[in-house]
């Protein structure tokens, strides 16, 4: 007898924003899932909604959000949209009924992202953050090898991501700390001291020493920023952010050291020691890191509709935001400028 497959009804979804993340990244990745379909986007410059619309065949495209939560078909909303409105647009939308995935850095202050996470929970919907990194696969790799002890007590952590001059490809409003919350750790920073501090999975903040730098680009916000954070049990992690180093290539890493190994990430490597020596227990995958990128964006949206469908909490909700703005938060009132 042939095997019946029940189809599941599409989760509806309307995009808010129709910048450059909506355009590269998440509409395309959406227009492959069979589970989701998007039914309507907004932006404020509606000519540009238009367009998108009818680039990615979204039937309806509005002017302002309030007309695109206004509809009662939708399931959840996309908030592709500055920082300094994602308070706002949250709070309409979970209070509309929609469960919200909202880029990342989730708000600009703790006071507004607190404001985020309860409503959601007053509304029983998901509200989840995206930190894309959390889906690479070889984050996820390395994150089950961490969390089944392969690498012994973690005690020392470096991570960075350095744009080197020139290479800027975010949008102008970042470097508007009204608008952004601030500048480069706000920006690249953030993303990986989420990341690492996910991996390492328990923690408590001890004590921070910072710097941060304004002369290369001459900006209200930071364009550089270094920083040790000491943790519970003698840990230390090591944090650097640039939107302008002068070098030839632009870094993005996390190292980890324990006590049994030590792990590399991006490309990433595994070492382990077993019976005294030191050995190479990476899996093999022929994936590139620039694909693996690519792909944690996919895995994210997939994430957050497979929450929806199955009423889980996910991975990187607002909850855990909360956790890292409130060491970034530390991290600035730590800081001393330089130049």
């Amino acid at each position: 007898m042939p095997k019946l497959t029940i189809k599941q009804t599409p989760i509806r979804l309307g995009v808010i924003g129709a910048g450059s993340i909506a355009q590269t990244v998440h509409l395309p990745n959406l227009r492959k899932f069979e589970g989701a379909r998007v039914e309507a986007i907004a932006d404020l410059d509606t000519s540009k909604a238009g367009l998108v619309a009818q680039k990615f065949h979204i039937p309806h495209f509005f002017p302002d959000p309030q007309h695109l939560l206004a509809e009662k078909n939708l399931d959840a909303v996309l908030i592709l949209t500055p920082t300094n409105s994602h308070l706002a647009l949250t709070l309409m939308a979970l209070e509309a009924g929609k469960h919200v995935l909202v880029e990342r850095p989730m708000a600009r202050k703790v006071t507004e992202a607190q404001k985020m996470v309860d409503a959601a929970k007053k509304a029983d919907k998901i509200l989840m953050v995206a930190m894309n990194h959390r889906f690479r696969p070889d984050s996820m790799i390395l994150k089950n090898f961490i969390e089944g002890g392969e690498l012994g007590e973690i005690f020392m952590v470096r991570c960075g991501w350095l744009k080197k001059k020139g290479r800027w490809s975010g949008s102008d409003w970042c470097f508007n700390e009204r608008i952004s919350g601030g500048g480069v750790l706000m920006d690249l920073g953030l993303q990986m001291l989420d990341l690492s501090l996910w991996l390492m999975d328990t923690y408590t903040v001890e004590s921070i020493h910072a710097n941060r730098f304004h002369e290369t680009l001459q900006l209200e916000v930071e364009d550089t920023i270094a920083c040790q954070i000491k943790l519970n049990g003698k840990k230390i992690l090591t944090l650097h952010a640039s939107w302008a180093l002068v070098a030839p290539e632009t870094q993005a890493y996390a190292h980890f050291w324990g006590t049994k190994g030590a792990a590399v990430l991006n490309p990433l490597r595994i070492d382990k020691e077993m019976h005294g020596n030191l050995v190479n227990v990476t899996p093999q995958d022929s994936i590139s890191t620039k694909e693996l990128y690519r792909s944690s964006f996919k895995y994210e949206l997939r994430h957050f509709i497979e929450c929806i469908r199955h009423k889980r909490q996910p991975v990187s909700s607002g909850e855990e935001a909360i956790k890292v703005l409130r060491i970034v938060e530390k991290i600035y009132k730590a800081t001393t400028r330089k130049g």
